[in-house]
């Protein structure tokens, strides 16, 4: 199968650029996983080694339907397609002593999370009517994406019931640390710790990985986003892909601000801007257009289409 077929010209640009940053801003229907994953298949027919590329995405079911994508074109070992979480879960199994944990530490769900919370409550002897456990997890979940730890959130806090969310918070740390457990943000937290302050684990996995690919970047929270910069910094062959028109996790601590600090992080960065809708008619995307027109907060792009005007 042709890695190049039925491509535009734009597409074709961002699939074969390979060496230095990329920043690809795919507009809805554009084509944007098509380009990701023949991106990929394009890098394993140069003759890059599997083994030296890292794609993430946000999903399971994305990064298994990516993976299944790249085989289309090229059968593989070794390669890496993941979500942030599970490369942090399994980098950290190796590595979990420089925090010192166990290799098989434990990982916390949301279940997990929730019974904890639940006998902090009753230890604090707290009404679950007034102290609902799934928004202190909301809360502590926020903070660790904005990398606020309980010591600071503590620092910070303000009247009564922060206060008592600062308690909360640094019981629930304790929790964690008695079972020998991580929370999901808590592995995003140590992953970036461990590219930070372990150099040698730093360069390991750069020479490992040569080649970074991130996908739905406009998703990406502080963590993620130093976790990827680290990653990338010394290769410089990294490529960021997202919409920030189509940013919708700020709840929960994405910033869409990212996608313009991977510019200035790396300001030698080629810039594709896939513009050309597959997916609806023009006169829904001028209706799109002018809706989103008044975001101040976004890069330019243009959607266009050769669909039908529509009614």
């Amino acid at each position: 199968m042709d890695i190049l077929k039925d491509v535009n010209e734009a597409q074709r640009a961002a699939i074969t650029h390979i060496e230095g940053p990329l920043l690809v801003l795919a507009g809805a229907g554009s084509g944007k996983t098509r380009v990701v994953t023949r991106r990929i298949a394009y890098f394993l027919s140069q003759g890059i080694s599997p083994r030296n590329i890292l794609a993430i995405t946000f999903t399971n079911k994305a990064a298994n339907e990516m993976a299944e994508r790249v085989r289309q074109f090229y059968r593989f070992e070794d390669l890496w397609v993941s979500t942030f979480h599970a490369f942090s879960a399994r980098t950290l199994r190796r590595f979990a002593d420089r925090f010192d944990y166990p290799g098989d530490y434990s990982i916390y769900d949301t279940a997990d999370k929730t019974r904890s919370i639940s006998r902090i409550l009753k230890d604090f002897e707290l009404d679950t009517s007034q102290w609902s456990p799934s928004d202190i997890e909301s809360t502590i979940s926020l903070a660790k994406s904005k990398m606020v730890s309980a010591e600071s959130f503590s620092e910070h806090a303000q009247g009564y019931r922060e206060n008592m969310l600062a308690r909360i918070y640094e019981r629930y740390e304790q929790n964690l640390k008695a079972a020998s457990a991580w929370d999901f943000d808590d592995l995003l937290l140590r992953m970036m710790e461990l590219l930070s302050n372990f150099e040698e684990v730093r360069e390991k996995l750069r020479r490992r990985f040569q080649f970074v690919l991130i996908d739905e970047f406009q998703d990406t929270n502080l963590p993620q986003y130093l976790i990827a910069r680290l990653l990338g910094e010394k290769h410089r062959n990294i490529c960021a892909t997202g919409d920030p028109d189509q940013s919708i996790y700020a709840w929960r601590g994405a910033n869409l601000e990212n996608i313009f600090h991977f510019e200035r992080d790396f300001p030698e960065v080629k810039v594709v801007r896939l513009e050309e809708n597959y997916r609806s008619t023009k006169i829904i995307l001028q209706a799109a257009s002018s809706v989103i027109s008044h975001n101040r907060l976004r890069k330019h792009k243009d959607l266009w289409t050769n669909n039908v005007q529509g009614v």
